[in-house]
């Protein structure tokens, strides 16, 4: 009897350099290595039947990130999670394993804390507030067909936190991250860049936590 194991997964250090498709990968690899019984497609170039939630961005830590694996048979979720960490590479474990209750289809937003180094996190506090404040915020977003289209970022805008450091200023982002609407957070950090002239070096964006159409946890 099949089941499918729903994962919550961190993906940082060296290994938010890894590719997606890299990403899917080694993740695979590492459930042939634990000897889980995974399912596998029909035909006549069958593949292991695992989803992710969404593509984390290259670059981006993820700390909630999830993924689906398709067992040919049952075994226990600590089980699953236990071999899984025993075998895959630094910078990626599993955090947390169980039964989904939502189909991917239903993520809707995203939780993010973006991370920027600055000398003085009040100037650039200041400059950030004024970027939000405007009544629209528009910019050239790239098309799936490779082509680029002007896009209001305001509507999607979601600060939940602002914090001054003594070395950066840290900003929690809550964006959509759904099929129907998706914002990745450096497209409004590159829209703030230009608008101000602010310099951004090197931001560390984390992907925190994914939710509901109504903002809960998803798994």
């Amino acid at each position: 009897m099949k089941e499918i194991v729903r994962m919550r997964f961190m993906k940082t250090g060296r290994a938010k350099y890894i590719s997606h498709l890299d990403l899917i990968r080694c993740l695979q690899r590492a459930v042939c290595r634990a000897k889980l019984p995974a399912a596998y497609s029909e035909g006549f170039h069958p593949h292991m039947q695992t989803s992710f939630a969404t593509t984390l961005p290259l670059g981006f830590i993820g700390t909630g990130e999830l993924m689906d694996l398709e067992l040919s048979e049952p075994l226990p979720c600590e089980t699953v999670m236990e071999r899984l960490n025993a075998v895959l590479p630094e910078g990626i474990r599993i955090l947390e394993a169980g039964k989904g209750q939502l189909a991917f289809k239903k993520l809707a937003y995203a939780r993010y804390t973006v991370r920027i180094p600055c000398e003085d996190a009040a100037v650039l506090h200041r400059s950030f507030d004024s970027f939000c404040a405007q009544p629209e915020i528009i910019t050239e977003k790239r098309t799936k067909k490779g082509g680029t289209k002007e896009v209001d970022l305001k509507p999607m805008l979601e600060v939940t936190a602002v914090t001054e450091q003594p070395d950066a200023l840290e900003v929690e982002l809550c964006l959509p991250a759904g099929s129907i609407a998706n914002l990745n957070p450096m497209l409004l950090l590159d829209a703030w860049k230009k608008q101000s002239g602010a310099a951004l070096s090197a931001p560390e964006i984390s992907r925190t936590e994914l939710l509901t159409e109504e903002k809960q946890k998803f798994f």
